[in-house]
């Protein structure tokens, strides 16, 4: 496990903070996580990025706000520590890729969705449907080239684990731009190992890990309001899969986003994510 571990909140959805899955982060640090992480002997240290605006627009004030946590990043690591994100939002491992600043990174992405919309494609309008889109030059490039250090990496550098709930052309925009998707039905068929020992690539000196966890079957752990209905993972299968991944490659930094306390009145998801976390961090 780190020795030194940088917990970044960045508690805003959709520009708007504390509101919905912008809750999240503050109550994971409420619920126990710093004394989770410092159980295994590491030194944590907990900062949160605010905007810098107080007029709140969805895309600047996102855009803003991953611009900032690209930085801190940087900084956590000179510093010697794993950066830890808990970020409202998907679009902060944008501001993770960026502050890796690593020539061989890989970005290792559970998700329900397939996060390839673009402005000209989503019928929804909403900038978290994008992420994966942004982060391989697909969209929003202007506002992507402002977080310091951002560069569009290939297609071939993402792994999308779980996903089922793909809109119209997502997925063949996705297969068309090189990402390798390992969807929840591959992984039903095949099981956990079988589906991601072919999928994953060797080439990457480096791996952000990024873990929606609406990616969760929603019987089991609910995490906000974007979840489909008795589909998705399980937790002992998003466990292994984090297992598998961990025996192969080497997770620098890593996001936990899209949790919206709400939905989770029964406290299953943040248990679980609470044990997934160790486990992504350290030895548990």
């Amino acid at each position: 496990m780190p020795t030194k571990i940088q917990i970044i909140l960045v508690p805003y959805d959709s520009g708007q903070r504390n509101l919905r899955m912008g809750a999240g982060p503050e109550h994971f640090v409420h619920n126990g996580l710093t004394q989770v992480l410092e159980s295994d002997g590491a030194e944590v240290y907990v900062e949160t990025i605010e905007a810098q605006s107080d007029f709140r627009a969805e895309v600047q004030t996102q855009f803003g706000l991953y611009g900032s946590l690209a930085e801190h990043i940087a900084e956590a690591r000179r510093n010697g520590r794993f950066p830890l994100v808990l970020s409202g939002n998907c679009g902060a491992t944008l501001g993770a890729i960026a502050g890796a600043d690593a020539e061989r990174l890989g970005v290792i992405w559970f998700d329900s969705h397939g996060e390839f919309n673009t402005p000209e494609t989503t019928t929804s309008g909403f900038l978290d449907g994008m992420g994966i889109a942004v982060a391989t030059g697909q969209c929003w490039t202007m506002l992507a080239a402002s977080i310091p250090n951002f560069r569009p990496i290939p297609g071939s550098s993402f792994l999308l684990v779980g996903g089922h709930d793909f809109d119209s052309g997502e997925r063949e925009r996705l297969e068309e731009a090189g990402v390798v998707v390992v969807d929840a039905n591959a992984i039903a068929q095949s099981g956990v190992r079988k589906a991601l020992d072919s999928a994953m690539s060797a080439g990457a000196e480096e791996i952000h890990l990024h873990l929606d966890l609406d990616v969760l079957n929603p019987t089991e752990a609910p995490a906000n309001g974007f979840v489909t209905e008795n589909a998705g993972l399980s937790v002992s299968e998003l466990s292994e899969a984090i297992a598998v991944i961990k025996e192969k490659l080497n997770i620098t930094s890593a996001t936990i986003a899209s949790f919206d306390p709400a939905y989770d009145t029964q406290g299953k998801t943040l248990r679980a994510a609470l044990k997934l976390i160790k486990q992504v961090i350290g030895t548990g």
